[in-house]
């Protein structure tokens, strides 16, 4: 009795081994069949261009026609490029300039709708360089910033505020050199270009308002930054006078390398370079804030065409597409023909 159990069990697993196998050569069977009957459909659709290949090559020919004809008449556009160094709120204004150009709204002359009339502006494109240099700017300068405002009360929050996480939360905004695409369909040169969209962006209301500020608040940090250093040099200064002065042997001596002992020259120093290393970062950031925008790279030409930009070759394309929706309506319209011819019988 076991044993014929046993002997139902293996024959009901063959069984389903047999049908597994006749699953996946059915499947096997419909993809093949499928990619049959594309070939096929294929196959059948240059049969029917064939067929009419006047009508299609005629269409081509106008189109090619056509695309030299606005060849001949049209201004070629021009692309200038060039890089820009700015903060996150000046490049907020940047993407903005972009977005209202690239609209192509009508309907309001806005002052930056009048620059591009001006500067014969029909696009532009902005893009974020995401250099691990600038992330890194960009981590230090939050931290910064926040000290300068008095918010560094805790330092764990720093400590956790890693690069790679600050990474992630940045925007494409954030990063402070942009790539910039501009299509231009004047004949405007491009440092005339340049100087004008630089004169626009950098006079803006709200970017000069923000700049003073900031200005107003690094320089006078800079000033207590030279101030602290100016009187530890004078400390220091006043005691080498004072201990030479002194015929005591005993009397202290003033020391620049005295990492292992303590003393007041050694702690002068040591705060002296580090007033010296926040007076470098701090005239690093007012000379980033001159400008709203800094040029890395001034603009030039640049060849960004590809083969849509030849109207040519995009009116023949446009030419051979209406050729086989031509071709197909045709078709369609026999195929109505011989249905109603059925349905008559």
């Amino acid at each position: 009795m076991q044993s014929d159990n046993i002997k139902q069990t293996n024959n009901q697993e063959e069984v389903d081994l047999i049908r597994l196998f006749n699953y996946f050569k059915s499947g096997i069977k419909s993809f093949f069949r499928g990619i049959g009957r594309i070939i096929e459909s294929f196959i059948y659709f240059i049969i029917l261009i064939k067929t009419y290949w006047i009508l299609v090559v005629s269409l081509i020919l106008l189109g090619g026609i056509y695309g030299f004809y606005v060849n001949f008449n049209q201004v070629k556009p021009k692309n200038y490029q060039m890089i820009v160094k700015a903060d996150p709120n000046s490049n907020l204004e940047l993407y903005a300039f972009s977005s209202e150009i690239n609209s192509g709204n009508t309907g309001v002359a806005s002052q930056s709708k009048k620059l591009a009339g001006e500067l014969g502006l029909v696009g532009m494109k902005v893009e974020p360089i995401e250099k691990t240099e600038s992330v890194i700017d960009n981590y230090f300068e939050t931290i910064e910033a926040t000290s300068l405002r008095g918010d560094q009360t805790d330092t764990l929050y720093f400590k956790a505020f890693e690069i790679n996480d600050h990474k992630k939360k940045m925007e494409k905004f954030d990063y402070s050199l942009q790539k910039l695409t501009f299509y231009i369909n004047s004949d405007i040169s491009p440092d005339s270009f340049q100087s004008k969209f630089l004169d626009y962006l950098n006079n803006l209301p709200n970017l000069k308002r923000e700049q003073a500020n900031k200005l107003a608040i690094l320089k006078n940090y800079e000033y207590e930054l030279k101030r602290n250093i100016s009187n530890i040099d004078s400390l220091l200064a006043s005691k080498a006078i004072a201990n030479k002065q002194s015929n005591s042997t005993t009397s202290e001596q003033v020391l620049v390398n005295t990492a292992s002992r303590g003393n007041v020259e050694a702690d002068l120093l040591r705060y002296s370079e580090v007033y010296i290393r926040k007076l470098y970062g701090t005239q690093k950031m007012i000379n980033n804030y001159q400008n709203s925008f800094n040029v890395i790279s001034d603009a030039r030409i640049v060849n960004e065409t590809s083969i849509w930009d030849n109207n040519i070759v995009k009116y023949s394309i446009f030419g051979f597409l209406a050729g086989c929706i031509v071709v197909l309506l045709i078709r369609f319209n026999k195929y109505l023909g011989e249905f109603e011819k059925k349905k008559a019988i």
